[in-house]
């Protein structure tokens, strides 16, 4: 069988932070769920006590007691769309950029859910300054980015405009406009070779003889990291950072490891799983839009760099194919021997997690008990996407 992807996570009182800064206020235009206004949510939530499950993305975690307006940047994307129904659902005001409209899957996700989407290139400092300086957000989750590491790795400009520079832009806008806090999406692209397990956030990003092992997608993430830390440490933003590893789940686009096993044998084809794929953490999207979500509104956190991963010991390809042949017993498997990571240069960056601080100061609990469940889910969800007449095969 393979690893289980959570456990039970406890949740326990975080240290109240010395540089802590925030500014609670009532947004207005907020979408909450099941018809009811606005007052009546936010009293729920600022008296509950107990971990709340999301009744559609999964998972636990703590309630927040302040409503917070949250603007999202790229947030037609994967990860983005699910964190917004996350912070929706509880019962947060929420605005997104970006580039595009949503995609049909993200708008599947977000469902009944409408949040502002304000069509702006965050590579324009004077558009992304507008919008902040218009909506006045408490936090900007910042999660647009080109995310392509193969291509950046021949293109160091390109990961140096679109993926440095529009983080100092966003850094700025809020430094100037009084956003208090920032959550930058990050990646565990930016470790070089691992030096010990588990992983944590002291971990070197720099050693005698190499830098981050994701090229210069990591090297650009890594760089906006330091930015961002040090306008914390000159400017007091609260500046917290989320390294994002291997995430799946229905919506994502990347047409690589799980995504065309799931959505293949949904459609009923023969899908070939890669038992020398490289070695990796799979972590569902469900996970991953908690822990955005709750490094945007929890208060009291004393870290600022956290893991959205699972912290158990990495799947290969044949655990992988077990579990897709425990999820999908009547699928259609072929095996294929070719080496997906001939070089071993995304295999370095790999390891098991430390997730101490998401489950301490995060407080936030796994969705599924297992990869099989995961996958399940996400299966699901493709199939009522298609049968809903919704698949145009973006990005599929």
């Amino acid at each position: 069988m393979p690893p289980s992807v959570g456990s039970t996570w406890t949740s326990t009182p975080a240290p109240t932070p010395s540089w802590r800064r925030h500014s609670p206020r009532s947004g207005t235009g907020m979408i909450v769920p099941d018809g009811k206004d606005a007052p009546a949510v936010l009293g729920h939530l600022a008296t509950s006590t107990e971990a709340t499950p999301s009744p559609w993305t999964g998972g636990f975690s703590m309630p927040s007691t302040h409503e917070k307006r949250v603007l999202v940047t790229g947030a037609s994307g994967f990860i983005a769309s699910w964190t917004q129904r996350r912070l929706i659902e509880q019962g947060h005001d929420v605005i997104g950029t970006s580039r595009y409209e949503h995609r049909p899957e993200s708008r599947f996700v977000l469902g009944q859910f409408d949040p502002p989407l304000i069509q702006a290139d965050s590579h324009h400092a004077t558009v992304l300054r507008k919008v902040v300086r218009t909506h006045k957000p408490d936090v900007v989750i910042h999660l647009d980015a080109y995310v392509n590491p193969v291509a950046l790795r021949q293109d160091p400009r390109r990961a140096i405009r679109q993926n440095f520079l529009q983080t100092v832009d966003v850094l700025d806008a809020c430094r100037d406009h009084g956003v208090a806090r920032v959550v930058f999406a990050s990646s565990v692209a930016v470790l070089p070779a691992i030096r010990y397990q588990p992983i944590d956030a002291a971990h070197p990003l720099v050693t005698h003889t190499e830098g981050p092992s994701g090229g210069f997608y990591g090297a650009a993430k890594a760089a906006s990291e330091v930015f961002g830390l040090t306008y914390a440490d000159c400017f007091g933003l609260d500046f917290r950072v989320v390294r994002a590893s291997a995430v799946f789940g229905f919506g994502m686009q990347w047409p690589i490891g799980i995504k065309p096993l799931v959505e293949g044998i949904v459609r009923g084809e023969e899908v070939t799983v890669a038992v020398h794929a490289p070695p990796r953490d799979y972590t569902p999207v469900q996970d991953a839009a908690a822990i955005f979500a709750a490094a945007a509104v929890e208060d009291d956190v004393a870290d600022r760099v956290f893991y959205a991963a699972t912290g158990r010991p990495l799947t290969d390809g044949h655990t992988l194919l077990d579990a897709m042949r425990a999820a999908f017993p009547q699928a259609r498997l072929r095996v294929s021997d070719e080496p997906l990571d001939p070089t071993g240069i995304e295999s370095r960056y790999r390891g098991v997690i430390d997730i101490e601080p998401v489950r301490e100061q995060l407080r936030v609990r796994p969705a599924f008990s297992s990869l099989e469940d995961a996958l399940v889910a996400y299966a699901d969800r493709f199939r009522s996407f298609t049968s809903a007449g919704a698949d145009r095969r973006s990005g599929s």
